[in-house]
């Protein structure tokens, strides 16, 4: 049975999907490198649906981006439709974002998971209580109506949310999610070792019998060691203690300000002319075990998080109690960092565990589920995510883009760097110049992305006279509808052109589409390295011990990896057309040169006004322009 949900197949698709179907009936793990184009989403789900329905297998498909939610939704709408297949789908975000209660939307996702158990224990939400009105298990006429709409129809968690008003959605989503053929989540539903059991448990799933799908695979590594991580900030620790005090608990209260003090102390001490050191995991546990016993302090924590929670507010002791919990982990694949610290010019130090070792998350999941397909856009080191995941026996699949080569130009600035130690005012002028001429000489919208926000400032205050369009600046820490209200603002000057300076691994350099002439060029500000700290050194230090890779797996390949999926904004189909600009001449040095995607291989530019005059001459080719 083949459920391709389109007539055509594109170049690359049928490979991708022999390789795929090999992957599920063999039961061995695929790593897909997949450029923009090939349609992956549709050659990854038209196999895996087949044998699941043929073999009461369960897929998961996962994803960090809510956006490609909404394509997943659409391919399987078009599969039910072409085939009049009943394909049973829920499509889950975290329980938190499904919650209809308005006191839960500035709780973490840890925080809201002890105040639901809370509300639920004490039979205090009204939610749950309209879904289960008698006893749980027992579903309402409303929930029962509710949950036969969804059933009959493949919708996205936004819409069937709504259909769930009243109600509470994750316990109808999760309930649905029993008897459904493929389930849409985030890595952490999976990778998560807490969340894992329980998510399986709740949807009553063996592990064994789950075919994974894991989109944008390149971030996996990242967000599983960041499932892992945890910090503790002298402000929390003051926060958490005028909590205690806020509703008597008096005691803890003096023993949290007073721990506050001593790891104060300590942490000046420590670090005097430094700005970070590693740390013993006892060194933090002797000071808290100075003041009361660690388990003890813990309980007493989470007792007070209770009560807080009764009182539908965010709780900092039980942030604290979490991180106390996770600290006592052991040493193998996990760094402890002492850092001092300014927010808005005020001094503050943060005592971090850092996960360095993904596969600690992820090697367990894929040795024991039925098989699984890694993919994205810039996977070209098959090899390197294999090991690193702990992915002992995966097959690798490296297609080409199928996009012509004529659509795209790639051009490398020799003369400009942002390397640290070249760093100047004539660097960054230089470099300014580059940018204003690139906007104001391509047709349309351009996309600007930086190493840092501390790089975009510094040029932005150079150039933003010059630039003869509208400048879009993407903020640290914008909400979601300022992004959203961002993006469109740029989709409404696509004709006229809006210049958007962004960040590599940021917002929209990695989590937004521009198809079409929504970005005519991209103009790629150095490259986007880690910050030479301790974290990056140590995971350098971890992967070389590991891998006799460190340098590669820890440094450059993650940052061209970045580079590539920013680069990557301006050619989205067949009848886009792009330029690249690489302001940085390390582009050209072979080392970095050589993990530049194939069709984004670039050339040393010689008259930048010329080259994006020549490219962009015939505007008719340019989708929207005439």
């Amino acid at each position: 049975m083949n459920l391709f949900p389109f007539d055509a197949v594109r170049a690359g698709q049928k490979e991708f999907m022999d390789a795929a179907k090999k992957a599920i009936d063999s039961e061995t793990p695929l790593i897909v490198h997949a450029p923009t184009g090939i349609g992956k989403t549709a050659a990854s789900l038209a196999p895996a649906i087949s044998y699941s329905l043929e073999n009461k297998k369960k897929v998961l498909f996962l994803t960090p981006r809510h956006a490609q939610h909404k394509i997943v939704i659409e391919t399987l709408r078009m599969i039910k439709e072409k085939y009049d297949k009943n394909i049973r789908v829920v499509d889950l975000v975290g329980k938190k974002w499904l919650c209809g209660l308005p006191e839960v939307e500035y709780l973490s996702a840890s925080e809201f998971s002890d105040y639901c158990k809370h509300k639920r224990k004490e039979n205090t939400c009204e939610l749950y209580k309209n879904t289960y009105p008698k006893k749980e298990g027992e579903l309402s006429e409303e929930a029962k109506t509710a949950m036969k709409y969804l059933d009959r129809n493949i919708m996205h968690s936004d819409d069937a949310k709504e259909k769930c008003a009243g109600l509470c959605p994750y316990e109808i989503f999760t309930r649905r999610a029993k008897s459904a053929d493929i389930i849409i989540a985030d890595y952490f539903h999976m990778f998560h070792p807490k969340i894992k059991n329980a998510f399986l448990n709740k949807i009553k799933t063996d592990i064994k019998n789950v075919i994974l799908i894991v989109d944008e695979a390149h971030n996996l590594p990242s967000r599983a060691r960041a499932l892992l991580s945890t910090r503790l900030t002298d402000n929390q620790l003051m926060r958490a203690s005028n909590e205690a005090k806020d509703i008597g608990f008096e005691e803890i209260a003096e023993d949290l300000e007073y721990l506050k003090t001593k790891l104060t102390k300590f942490a000046k001490k420590t670090l005097e002319k430094k700005d970070e050191v590693r740390l013993k995991k006892e060194s933090l546990l002797d000071i808290v075990e100075s003041i009361r016993g660690v388990d003890e302090l813990i309980e007493s924590l989470e007792k007070i998080a209770q009560h807080v929670h009764e009182l539908k507010k965010k709780s900092f002791c039980s942030g604290v109690a979490g991180f106390l919990e996770s600290w006592m982990v052991g040493d193998l694949g996990y760094t402890r960092i002492l850092q001092k610290k300014k927010f808005k010019e005020k001094e503050y130090f943060s005592f971090s565990l850092e996960c360095l070792d993904p596969g600690i998350a992820t090697k367990e999941v894929f040795s024991q589920i039925h098989t699984a397909i890694l993919m994205s856009g810039t996977l070209t080191q098959t090899a390197m995510y294999g090991k690193i995941l702990g992915i002992s026996n995966a097959d690798a699949l490296v297609l080409k883009t199928p996009f012509p080569a004529k659509n795209k130009k790639s051009l490398v600035a020799p003369d400009v760097t942002t390397k640290y130690s070249a760093r100047n005012s004539g660097q960054f002028s230089k470099i300014g110049k580059y940018i204003v001429k690139t906007a104001n000489k391509v047709p349309g919208n351009v996309g600007v992305f930086f190493p840092s926000y501390f790089v975009q400032k510094q040029i932005y205050e150079l150039v933003w006279r010059s630039i003869e369009k509208p400048v879009l600046v993407e903020r640290q820490g914008m909400t979601k509808s300022e992004k959203f209200e961002m993006f469109e603002e740029y989709k409404k000057h696509s004709k006229k052109g809006a210049v958007l300076f962004g960040v590599v691994g940021a917002n929209f350099a990695e989590g937004v589409d521009f198809p079409g002439n929504l970005m005519n060029a991209v103009v790629l500000v150095g490259l986007p390295l880690e910050r030479p700290d301790l974290l990056t050194e140590s995971l350098i230090n971890y992967y070389d011990i590991k891998f006799k890779k460190g340098w590669e797996y820890g440094y450059t390949y993650p940052a061209m990896n970045r580079a590539m999926q920013a680069a990557g904004r301006c050619i989205r189909s067949e009848k886009d057309r792009g330029l690249i600009l690489f302001l940085d001449l390390r582009y050209l040095w072979p080392n970095y040169k050589k993990l530049i995607l194939e069709e984004y291989t670039p050339t040393a530019s010689k008259d930048i006004d010329q080259e994006i005059g020549d490219f962009f001459k015939n505007k008719n080719t340019i989708a929207g322009f005439s």
